[in-house]
């Protein structure tokens, strides 16, 4: 590959190569792989900041497919021909990715929008690539215990789940109409009408709102359109989508965004959308809350509710470390740091501990960060938490509700009214296999096999150095029985046998040694 040797060519050590490996590898080996190692760029619990810092530099921008083609798609898609839907569709895409492509088109009565058309063929691809990553995952966990503790087969898993649903652009189309209903009547946002009735599987139809890329915005000018007033608005849309809707746009790269002639942000390209359930939505607030009180016992109680802890975890090690994160932020003001520094740092900490945190929180976590790089670059200024902790305190007020605990508890009394059904029915199957001496209980232990494998590699090493010792003892007993002239050839064989055999019980006793270490 090309790629990879220029990037071996380069000045920099391999360790710090590695991940340009990577990048290049995964660009070389085509659009799944691209798309997985875009998703591994949210994974900073997994992966360390090299790593991330260089997946997210992963491009699918690849030549467009001809015009030809597309017009096929189209018209299989929507059933008709395409000069009957649009009045003008121009054959020059306005971008271009590896899934699929956007155009530019008008209805008849003269309603501009964008047409969004995937590649031909490229389901299959994908689908045959994710078979590979799948068998990949499977061997991989079967041979390393760390591949089995990150869970590759389920990052692969929901990483399939992921793209395939990339794959259906109704789905895309859903996501667009839920964040219209979301923002409501707010004239700050601006985010595209879905023509439900020209839009597929494969074609997806939107309202085309024009505006400058917002890194290429103009920050000066009236209030509402100052740059600090839309990096302000830039952040606080994502903060009220997560508290309010439950849902967030998690692809802020600044192509998704755009600056409207009277300041009002448009958000496009939902294809990436995280999602967070109200328990875990509640959680986050509590753990922010922790933050904001430097509370270190109360941080690692909220991160191990959030999170899969590994067996054997040290409670009492992960606090201190949490305490000596929290020091670095005595004396300064939350207001004052980056939240991008909070997130890392934190990331950091459960990645050391090998806390498995929820696929949409790592997801949060990255959007985080790629949206406080984006703000600044509008304005330099922008304090992000300056900015979230007013809406988080917002949210935060439910909790005070009397509405919010009876909405959250108002399956409660039928739940206890099913217990009270069928506990008497459950005590009594209890006690009679009591009674009959018939209660037996399954135990699950994850690290059994490795504890096995171990266990018997030690053993073996064990039986081999006993048997190798005794006949190495046994030569020496024959030799004095035999004494035979060291000069003949039964002397000299003794001689061999009595060094390769020493030999044998040195490596043994040492193989031991190193195993123990």
């Amino acid at each position: 590959m090309p790629g990879l040797r220029r990037a071996a060519a380069s000045g920099e050590g391999n360790r710090q190569s590695r991940p340009v490996h990577l990048r290049l590898a995964l660009e070389e080996l085509g659009p799944t792989f691209i798309k997985l190692g875009q998703i591994l760029s949210t994974r900073a619990d997994l992966l360390p900041p090299a790593y991330i810092s260089e997946l997210e530099r992963l491009q699918d921008r690849v030549p467009p497919e001809a015009f030809e083609t597309i017009r096929r798609t189209v018209e299989q898609e929507l059933g008709q021909p395409i000069t009957a839907v649009f009045d003008s569709f121009d054959s020059e895409p306005l971008a271009a990715a590896s899934i699929g492509q956007v155009h530019a088109a008008t209805f008849p009565d003269g309603t501009q929008v964008v047409v969004k058309v995937q590649r031909a063929g490229i389901t299959q691809v994908i689908n045959e690539d994710l078979e590979i990553l799948a068998d990949l995952a499977r061997l991989g966990a079967t041979h390393s215990a760390l591949l089995r503790q990150a869970d590759v087969a389920g990052l692969v898993k929901e990483f399939s789940w992921t793209l395939r649903s990339e794959l259906d652009y109704r789905r895309e189309a859903a996501h667009v109409d839920r964040f219209r209903q979301a923002i409501g009547s707010d004239s700050q946002f601006r985010i595209p009408r879905v023509y439900t009735e020209f839009s597929t599987r494969r074609v997806l139809t939107l309202e085309r709102i024009d505006g400058v890329r917002i890194d290429q915005y103009d920050p000066t000018g009236t209030a509402d359109t100052r740059g600090a007033t839309i990096a302000a608005r830039l952040v606080a849309a994502t903060a009220f989508q997560v508290l309010r809707t439950g849902m967030f746009h998690a692809d802020p790269h600044p192509g998704n965004f755009a600056v409207c002639d009277d300041g009002a942000l448009a958000i496009y390209d939902f294809g990436m959308v995280g999602a967070i359930d109200d328990q875990l939505r509640d959680r986050l607030m509590l753990l922010a809350l922790a933050v904001s009180e430097r509370d270190a016992s109360r941080i690692v109680d909220e991160v191990a509710l959030m999170g899969a802890l590994p067996s054997g975890w040290d409670r009492h090690a992960m606090e201190r470390d949490v305490s000596l994160l929290v020091s670095q932020y005595i004396g300064a003001s939350l207001r004052d740091l980056p939240l991008s520094m909070v997130v890392t740092d934190m990331m950091d900490l459960i990645r050391r501990y090998g806390v498995q945190m929820p696929s949409e929180l790592a997801l949060l976590a990255k959007t985080v960060s790629m949206l406080e790089a984006l703000s600044r670059r509008i304005d330099p200024d922008i304090n992000v938490i300056a900015v979230v902790d007013p809406i988080i305190r917002d949210a935060m007020r439910q909790f005070y509700s009397p509405a919010f605990w009876i909405r959250r508890y108002r399956l409660q009394p039928l739940d206890a009214l099913m217990l009270g059904a069928t506990l008497p029915s459950q005590v009594q199957r209890l006690l009679w296999r009591l009674d009959r001496n018939d209660l037996t209980f399954n135990a699950h232990v994850a690290d059994l096999p490795d504890l096995l494998r171990n266990l018997n590699a030690m053993v073996n090493r064990l039986v081999f150095t006993v048997m190798t010792a005794a006949a190495w003892l046994g030569t020496i007993f024959l030799y004095r029985g035999v004494d035979p002239d060291m000069t003949a050839f039964p002397g000299v064989l003794f001689l061999l046998a009595f060094i390769v055999l020493g030999g044998m019980v040195a490596y043994g006793l040492y193989a031991m040694w190193r195993s123990a270490r």
